[in-house]
């Protein structure tokens, strides 16, 4: 939660007094502490007991020099995470891996080198002491980096507790016990809540140096098993959709029911409504507080099997959202086709002429004249360059949204003038938000142009972080886009060709 006191995510943490030491001490105090690297030839393993989301789990650590590999156990779910060579990578809860750029930890990055080495007092100063914690408060808010305070420990000069603003959101950090391991003060107790209550409580179980590393323990976890099933032969699925409001609406059937999902790359994962967990009996497990445009509660549910057309999977893990959209009388959606599903196909889509297809990824190739878009999968959607008017921006091609929006800092920087349109409101999982109607004379995604585009231009919460718009289907009918998860691609072109190209010829 935000601090007592606190009105917003930037402001400081309440309750500090002046001090009379300086910057420089309290770094030379903190680095007296922490001045030894640990040894790149032997590995670090770390087991600890985990209580998240309201569920209980273990959480093990594997660090071996700058690699490291996480796996997570918590309630019927396991998932993975970590850094290899430099690749960023994570396996979600239905066990499928992907790497990813690596745009949040790149902040903290920053952060942490600008509290070591920066002396400019725009990036890192000192603010004051904690007389609760009988520490030292540094502010930290480096360009590139992340907004964070630090509390430093008068008397160890460890970090006792963090403050930071990461996914449009404060979270705070505290940390205890601290025992010696291989010369460094290293926490066994570790607690974070975040701005809605969420809470992460970690109480270490043990701590070992293996003085004979094996490399593999830190290597990037396979795909554990083929969550879309295509039928014996059939490399290319034509999918059961209409297009309502620009939106494609999929049939999907769970047990003896037929549902309408949306196909949408703007979910971070499979989205079920609670009536579809109502319908199926399904169980549910945990909870969490999420927020897109507005904040709302979400629980985890196992779905065991779900049919679109000839496409089968099982043992689905899904996350269990109220979702609000009412297309038209007949269409109510009741879940979204967004993550992990993209993630283990290959997914064509053309908004304009009503095309959608799901492609074995052995059976896709890239149609020749298309352009390749590099894509960012940090928050498990699709974030493209692309320009809009003056500047180009980190965008996310939202095929769940029929309406694009751009922040309102974005479209100052790209000199994007209000033509006095009218205020628009815009719907979200979570709530609706509110954005002033503009034109884009010029929308650019791959060297493909669309001319006189009217957009939202709006300062709310969209989810994300580091993402400068979401591009909605009343842009991206104008392609014909074809994702690729796995190459960490979208190949795009004008919506005018033949699907001839999509798989090749047997």
């Amino acid at each position: 939660m935000l601090p007592a006191g606190a009105a917003s995510l930037d402001d400081p943490p309440p309750g500090l007094i002046p001090t009379s030491t300086t910057l420089a001490k309290v770094r030379a105090l903190y680095m007296r502490t922490h001045a030894r690297e640990t040894t790149r030839t032997t590995a670090t393993i770390e087991e600890w007991r985990l209580l998240q989301d309201k569920l209980t789990g273990t959480y093990r650590v594997y660090l071996l020099g700058h690699d490291e590999r996480d796996v997570t156990s918590l309630g019927p779910f396991i998932y993975e995470s970590g850094v290899r060579g430099g690749v960023h990578w994570q396996q979600t809860r239905n066990g499928i891996t992907f790497t990813y750029a690596g745009f949040h930890e790149a902040r903290d990055a920053a952060s942490d080198r600008a509290w070591q080495t920066d002396t400019d007092p725009h990036d890192v100063r000192l603010i004051g002491e904690s007389v609760a914690l009988n520490a030292y408060v540094v502010e930290i808010n480096p360009p590139t980096g992340r907004h964070e305070w630090r509390f430093i420990d008068k008397r160890s000069g460890n970090v006792v507790r963090l403050d930071e603003v990461a996914r449009e959101r404060r979270i705070t950090t505290t940390y205890e016990d601290f025992r010696t391991f291989d010369g460094i003060p290293e926490p066994s107790r570790v607690r974070s809540v975040d701005s809605y209550g969420n809470e992460r409580d970690q109480q270490l179980l043990s701590r070992t140096l293996d003085l004979t590393p094996d490399p593999k323990d830190v290597d990037i976890t396979p795909t554990r098993h083929t969550l879309v099933e295509f039928p014996a032969a059939t490399p290319i699925v034509h999918l059961p959709v209409r297009f309502v409001n620009g939106l494609a609406v999929v049939r999907v059937r769970i047990g003896l029911r037929a549902y309408d999902f949306l196909i949408d790359t703007g979910a971070a994962g499979i989205v079920v409504d609670p009536t579809v967990v109502d319908d199926q009996r399904l169980d549910t497990y945990g909870g969490h507080v999420g927020s897109t445009v507005g904040t709302f509660s979400e629980t985890t549910t196992i779905v065991p099997a779900i049919a679109i057309g000839p496409l089968r999977m099982r043992g689905v893990v899904a996350r269990v959202v109220g979702i609000p959209f009412h297309l038209d009388d007949r269409t109510r959606i009741a879940g979204l086709l967004g993550f992990d599903f993209f993630a283990d196909c290959a997914v064509h889509l053309d908004i304009e002429h009503g095309i959608a297809d799901a492609i074995a990824p052995a059976g896709f190739k890239p149609p020749p004249d298309a352009a390749s878009v590099a894509l960012a999968l940090d928050d498990r959607t699709p974030a493209v360059r692309a320009r809009a008017d003056g500047a180009f921006g980190r965008m996310v091609l939202d095929t769940g949204a029929n309406r694009s929006i751009l922040k309102t800092a974005f479209a100052a920087r790209a000199d994007i003038e209000s033509d006095g349109g009218a205020v628009m409101r815009f719907r979200g999982v979570g709530g609706v938000g509110v954005g002033e109607a503009v034109t884009v004379k010029s929308f650019d995604l791959g060297g493909v142009s669309v001319n006189d585009v009217a957009v939202d231009v709006s300062s709310a919460d969209l989810g994300t972080e580091d993402v400068d718009a979401t591009i909605g289907t009343d842009v991206a009918e104008a392609f014909d886009l074809f994702f690729d998860y796995r190459s960490g691609m979208v190949y795009v072109r004008r919506s005018h060709r033949s699907i001839s190209a999509i798989v090749p010829a047997s």
